[in-house]
C-alpha cells in the first residue's frame, strides 16, 4: 500500500535537499556573499533567487544535451563553432571566453594547478571538462541565454523619487556553476566546488 505524504513531510523534505542541490545552494551563497546589494536582500528572497538562477542554468544544460545528444563539453563547443585550445601565457588568468573570436582558452599553468590541488578522483577525470563548460556557458549567454544577471534588477538606493537601481553579476556564475553540474552529472562534495570556484574566478 502506497502512503499518501502529508503537507508537513512533503514540505519536511524539501527543507533537507539532497546532496547535489545542498552543493549547489553552498556554492551559489558563497559565490554571492560578496555583495552587498544581495545581502541587503530579505533571506527568503535571496533563496528564492538563487533556486531560480541554478533552474534557469540546470535548464539549459538539459537543453544543450537534448540538442547535441552529449554532455561532452568539448564537443558541444565544436558543433557551435567555438574552438577550444590551451595557452601558456595567461599570467594569473585561469581561463578565459573570447566572444569577438568565439575562442575557449585553458592556461596550462591553471589547468596543472588543479591537477595538483584537487584530490577527488572523480573530478580529477573531469578537469578540463569543468572548465570548458564553464566557459561554454559564457558563450551561451552571448549568443542565446543573454547575459543572466540582467534579467534581474534591484534598487541599490531609494531618496523620494530619486532611486538608482543595479543588478548581481554573480548570478552568472551561479547559473555557470548550476549549468556545469547538470552537464556533467557532477556529485561531489562543496568543498570541492569551493575550491573550484576560488581558483577558477579569482585567476582572472
Amino acid at each position: 500500500m502506497i502512503k499518501r505524504k502529508t503537507a508537513a513531510a512533503v514540505k519536511k523534505k524539501n527543507f533537507h535537499p539532497n546532496l547535489g542541490e545542498r552543493n549547489q545552494l553552498a556554492l551559489a551563497y558563497l559565490e554571492m556573499a560578496k555583495d552587498k546589494l544581495f545581502q541587503r536582500l530579505d533571506e527568503a528572497r535571496r533563496y528564492e533567487l538563487i533556486r531560480e538562477v541554478l533552474a534557469v542554468g540546470a535548464a539549459a544544460a538539459a537543453a544543450i544535451i537534448n540538442e547535441h545528444g552529449t554532455n561532452d563539453p568539448r564537443r558541444i563547443a565544436g558543433r557551435l563553432g567555438v574552438r577550444v585550445f590551451g595557452e601558456d601565457n595567461g599570467g594569473k588568468r585561469g581561463s578565459e571566453y573570447r566572444k569577438d573570436r568565439k575562442e575557449i582558452i585553458i592556461y596550462r599553468s591553471f589547468h596543472d594547478k588543479l591537477l595538483r590541488e584537487v584530490k577527488s578522483r572523480e573530478l580529477s577525470e573531469h578537469l578540463l571538462k569543468y572548465v570548458v563548460a564553464h566557459e561554454l556557458f559564457r558563450h551561451l549567454e552571448h549568443q542565446q541565454l543573454g547575459e543572466i544577471y540582467k534579467r534581474y534588477k534591484f534598487t541599490r538606493w531609494r531618496l523620494g523619487p530619486l532611486a538608482r537601481e543595479g543588478y548581481l553579476k554573480g548570478l552568472s556564475c551561479v547559473a555557470a556553476q548550476a549549468f556545469t553540474q547538470k552537464l556533467l552529472g557532477l556529485e561531489i562534495s562543496p568543498q570541492v566546488f569551493d575550491y573550484l570556484t576560488y581558483v577558477l574566478y579569482t585567476s582572472k
